[in-house]
């Protein structure tokens, strides 16, 4: 990563991933109950975009901090290729990932929406050898990793993560996909008790 933009990275306020989720849990509580439009109550207005990415970002650093065992805090920061920068801290020092975020959109969106479009929608990073991509899956079925490989890529790495339980209080993040033996990891949705 270039110095001017780990100087910005270290100025810049991240949000722990958890209480971001905790307190959106209960404002998605009272807008299901509400009569709202549903493209509202499922973030997919435009004014409800930044929203919707930030809920995103945090369900993906939440799989990340069960994953590596630390809390990976996110910062909304849009730059040419990626969304938000992920951070967390250890024994060496702070590190950063810039990650860019994915969708497999709900079939009742895009019928033809499918995993493998999203991928080959990578191949455009041609000169991202430090980019994370983070691909939510959101629809509902069986996902199959072990089929998954994509060495070809030009990204750092590659995650998908995705509901596993119709309550979304379950999920899933699988990855590494760009290493040998990429493997899932459970975690829940925060719920702040």
């Amino acid at each position: 990563m270039n110095r001017p933009l780990l100087r910005t990275l270290q100025n810049i306020r991240f949000v722990d991933p958890r209480s971001f989720l905790v307190n959106l849990r209960k404002l998605e509580v009272e807008v299901a109950q509400s009569d709202m439009p549903s493209q509202t109550k499922s973030l997919r207005t435009n004014p409800l975009k930044e929203t919707r990415e930030r809920r995103e970002a945090a369900l993906f650093c939440v799989g990340m901090s069960q994953r590596i065992g630390r809390t990976v805090y996110f910062a909304s920061h849009e730059d040419q290729d990626f969304d938000f920068v992920a951070k967390w801290v250890d024994a060496e020092g702070q590190h950063f990932a810039r990650v860019q975020l994915k969708e497999v959109v709900p079939t009742s969106l895009n019928k033809s929406a499918t995993l493998e479009s999203v991928i080959q929608g990578l191949k455009k990073y041609t000169d991202s050898s430090d980019l994370t991509v983070a691909i939510h899956l959101n629809q509902v079925g069986r996902f199959e990793p072990d089929v998954l490989r994509l060495q070809h890529l030009n990204v750092a790495s590659v995650w998908v993560f995705a509901a596993t339980t119709v309550d979304q209080s379950l999920w899933s993040l699988w990855g590494n996909f760009r290493e040998d033996d990429p493997y899932g990891t459970q975690f829940s949705y925060p719920t702040g008790a």
